[in-house]
């Protein structure tokens, strides 16, 4: 190959990031909708060694790769039946950065839509994350450049929000506090948002948990006629 003939590797992920009010993002960094939602994304290069770039499938060296986890999305396509987990909902992967997640680590929402285009419920996600749009292909995952052209495609398919901070007690038992004032959980197999009763809080009367709740049915558990998520 000459050096005309030389490809530039172009970016081949969407790395993610909440910015609190106290944390100013670098001029790189994009705001994902919103700018007062402080949800920024920024394109970027990771090492990998498989990649579709425009109208090339590109073997590098694969000493050095990114570790990519996926995150398991939970996806029901029919009313009635069980939901399963999707690592590649729409060719898209998403993957967390942080393998363990200290209390004051921010927490956002993610959900997606199934094969039906049908919103899926709220999922949470830990601190910074990376998306990927992959390829299929003669036994190998490769990784789809430049990652750019594929963000309207991410938008129509994903939605993103902030949740709140994790807090863990001594006992290692979670919370995400946040601006809703709804008291909140995740479930540790699904990542599934779970309201809280906090029923140990005695300074919570009856009046305000049941609005709590109905705020909370409101938020993550609303449907249209049809009986699709909202």
């Amino acid at each position: 190959m000459t050096k005309s003939d030389a490809i530039t590797i172009k970016n081949n992920a969407l790395q993610f990031k909440y910015f609190s009010n106290k944390n100013k993002p670098e001029k790189d960094w994009i705001p994902f909708g919103n700018i007062a939602d402080r949800i920024f994304y920024k394109p970027t290069l990771v090492k990998y060694p498989y990649l579709a770039q425009d109208d090339y499938l590109l073997k590098l060296d694969d000493k050095e790769q990114v570790d990519i986890n996926p995150f398991n999305f939970i996806i029901q396509e029919n009313q009635g039946q069980r939901a399963f987990i999707n690592q590649l909902p729409h060719d898209f992967v998403l993957s967390e950065e942080l393998l363990e997640f200290p209390s004051g680590t921010p927490v956002l929402e993610i959900r997606t839509k199934n094969s039906k285009d049908q919103w899926q419920p709220w999922q949470a996600i830990l601190g910074e994350f990376n998306v990927y749009k992959v390829l299929e292909a003669m036994n190998k995952t490769y990784l789809r450049s430049p990652i750019e052209d594929e963000l309207e495609r991410f938008k129509e398919h994903f939605e993103i929000r902030y949740s709140g901070t994790l807090v863990l007690s001594y006992f290692k038992d979670i919370s995400i506090m946040g601006g809703d004032g709804i008291i909140k959980t995740f479930s540790q197999n699904t990542r599934q948002i779970e309201f809280l009763p906090d029923s140990d809080n005695r300074c919570w009367d009856i009046e305000d948990r049941v609005k709590t709740w109905n705020d909370f049915i409101a938020k993550y558990h609303s449907y249209d006629s049809n009986g699709n998520r909202i």
